[in-house]
C-alpha cells in the first residue's frame, strides 16, 4: 500500500496548523483551515523562488519558518477563540462534506489538472531556472502560464520531496479545495449567529454543499475552480453580510487572498468585491484599505508572470467577432448562462424580493447587511463573464462548453448565501436564536470569551486600571 498522498496530507496539516490556529484560536477549526495555510505558504515560496532563485524545497522551509514565526508573535497578543470553534462545531461543518468527496476514488484524468495545474507544480518542482524557462516558452502557452500559483504550489512543495504522482496531487488539491469550502460554511454560520441554530447549521451547510452542484467533479479533480469560487464566496459572507465586516478581517483576507491567487478569474472577483466593501465602508478607508492586499498580492503576480514573459491566451489572442457575428455571438453567451443559472438566478431573486419587502426589519434584527451587497457582486461577476466570453478570441461554442459550468460556480454560491441568508430571518428567529454581544470583539482583544453556539452570559472582568472603549 503506497503512503504517499496519506503522509501528504498529514504534511499539509502540519504545515499550515501554526498560522492557522494562530489566526482561529480553535484546534479544531485549525484543522479545517491548516491545507489552506499551507497552499498560501507555499504560494509564497514559489514566488520566492521565482524572483530570487534556488531549489523550492529551499524557499519552502524558509517560508514554514516564518510562517510559524509569525504564528508565534499573534499568538502572543492577546486574543479570542473563534466562535463556533468547538470539536462538535468543525465535526458538523466537516461531515456533511465528507459524501460528496468520495469522488476523490475516481482516477486523476481531468485535462485541465494534467495540462494546467500539475504540469505548473511539475516545473515549479524542479527549480526557479526550470519553472523560469516553462513559463516564458511558447511551447507551454496552451497551458496557461501566467495562471497564479496557488493550485499548484501545494503539490509542487510536495513533488520537490517526493516522486511526483498524480493520485497524490489530486488528493492534494481536494483536501484545499474543501478546505475552502469548510471555511465558507463557518462563515455563513458566524454570519447567523442570531438565528437559530439549527436553521443556521442547516443553512451554512448547504451553502457548502452547492459547491458540488454545477460541476460534481471540480472539487476532487484537480481544477482549480472549486477551490477560488468557495474562498471567494466565503470572503463575500465575512465583506458583505456582517454588521461590521473588518472587525475580524484576518480570514475574510486570507480568503481573498487564495481567491486572488488560484485563477485569472478570482482576482478579477475579487477587485470588485474589494470595490464594493470599500463602498460600503467608505466611512472607515483606512482599515478598508486591508482589503486591497489580497488584489495587490494577485496583481503582484501577474506584473511577475509578464516579466517572465508568460502568455494568455485571452488577451494575446485575436479578439473576438464584432458586427453580426459578434450580435450572435452575445446570443449565445446568455443562452448557455441562462441554461446554467436561469433557474438559480430567477429563484434567488423571487426569494430576495418577498424578503425585501417583508422582512427587512428582521433581517437588521439578526444583524445582517443588506442583501443588496451580494447582488451587486453577482452582478459585477456576471458582467465579467459576458464581456470576457464577447472579447475572448476562442470559438464561442466550444468556449462555452468546455467552461461556463466551472465559471458560473461563484454565481451559485452567491445566490444561495442569498438565499440562505432571507430564509434564515424567515425561519430561524425563534426561541432558540442566539443574543450574541451587542459588539463584535475586536482582531485581537484581551478577554477570551468562551466558543460554543452560546455566548457566556457572565459579564467579563472589568480590569481595575482603566478601560478600553
Amino acid at each position: 500500500m503506497d503512503l504517499t498522498p496519506i503522509l501528504a496530507v498529514l504534511a499539509l496539516l502540519v504545515a499550515g496548523f501554526p498560522l492557522a490556529f494562530a489566526i482561529l484560536r480553535s484546534p479544531f477549526l485549525a484543522l479545517l483551515l491548516a491545507p489552506l495555510t499551507a497552499a498560501l505558504l507555499s504560494t509564497v515560496a514559489v514566488v520566492l523562488m521565482l524572483v530570487v532563485g534556488g531549489p523550492l524545497l529551499l524557499w519552502v522551509a524558509l517560508v514554514l519558518a516564518a510562517g510559524a514565526a509569525g504564528a508565534w508573535w499573534l499568538l502572543r497578543r492577546p486574543g479570542e477563540s473563534a466562535p463556533y470553534g468547538g470539536w462538535s462545531h468543525a465535526l458538523l461543518i466537516a461531515l456533511p462534506l465528507l459524501p460528496p468527496c468520495l469522488m476523490i476514488f475516481e482516477p486523476a484524468v481531468q485535462w485541465d489538472a494534467h495540462s494546467i495545474w500539475w504540469l505548473h507544480a511539475g516545473y515549479f518542482a524542479n527549480g526557479s531556472e526550470y519553472a523560469r524557462a516553462a513559463i516564458g516558452s511558447p511551447a507551454f502557452v496552451f497551458s496557461h502560464t501566467d495562471y497564479p500559483p496557488l493550485a499548484s504550489a501545494p503539490v509542487a512543495a510536495l513533488w520537490s520531496v517526493v516522486e511526483p504522482d498524480f493520485r497524490t496531487a489530486q488528493l492534494v488539491g481536494a483536501v484545499v479545495t474543501v478546505s475552502a469550502v469548510a471555511m465558507l460554511v463557518y462563515l455563513v454560520r458566524r454570519a447567523l449567529g442570531r438565528v437559530s441554530a439549527r436553521v443556521a447549521w442547516a443553512l451554512a451547510i448547504a451553502v457548502g454543499l452547492a459547491t458540488w452542484s454545477n460541476v460534481p467533479y471540480a472539487v476532487t479533480g484537480g481544477l482549480a475552480d472549486a477551490l477560488w469560487s468557495a474562498a471567494f464566496a466565503g470572503a463575500a459572507v465575512a465583506l458583505l453580510l456582517g454588521t461590521d465586516p473588518l472587525r475580524r478581517p484576518m480570514l475574510p483576507l486570507l480568503l481573498l487572498t487564495v481567491a486572488a491567487l488560484s485563477k485569472n478569474e478570482g482576482l478579477i472577483a475579487a477587485a470588485g468585491l474589494t470595490v464594493l466593501v470599500t463602498v460600503r465602508a467608505r466611512a472607515d478607508l483606512r482599515r478598508a484599505a486591508l482589503v486591497w492586499l489580497p488584489v495587490l498580492a494577485g496583481g503582484a503576480w501577474a506584473v511577475l508572470a509578464r516579466l517572465l514573459d508568460a502568455q494568455s491566451d485571452i488577451t494575446n489572442g485575436k479578439p473576438g467577432d464584432r458586427g453580426a457575428e459578434g450580435v450572435e455571438r452575445f446570443q449565445v453567451t446568455i443562452a448557455a448562462l441562462w441554461d446554467v443559472l436561469g433557474l438559480v438566478l430567477v429563484g434567488a431573486a423571487v426569494v430576495a424580493l418577498v424578503g425585501t419587502l417583508f422582512l427587512r426589519g428582521r433581517r437588521r434584527a439578526a444583524g445582517l447587511a443588506a442583501d443588496g451587497w451580494v447582488w451587486a457582486a453577482i452582478g459585477y461577476y456576471l458582467a465579467v463573464l459576458v464581456g470576457t466570453y464577447l472579447s475572448g478570441p476562442n470559438e464561442i461554442a466550444w468556449w462555452l462548453a468546455t467552461s461556463v459550468h466551472r465559471v458560473t460556480l461563484p454565481v451559485v454560491l452567491l445566490a444561495a448565501v442569498s438565499i440562505a441568508g432571507w430564509v434564515a430571518v424567515a425561519f430561524g428567529g425563534d426561541s432558540r436564536a442566539e443574543s450574541p454581544p451587542a459588539r463584535e470583539p475586536a482582531l485581537f482583544v484581551a478577554p477570551r470569551q468562551r466558543s460554543g453556539d452560546r455566548p457566556d452570559p457572565r459579564p467579563p472582568a472589568v480590569p481595575t486600571t482603566t478601560i478600553r472603549r
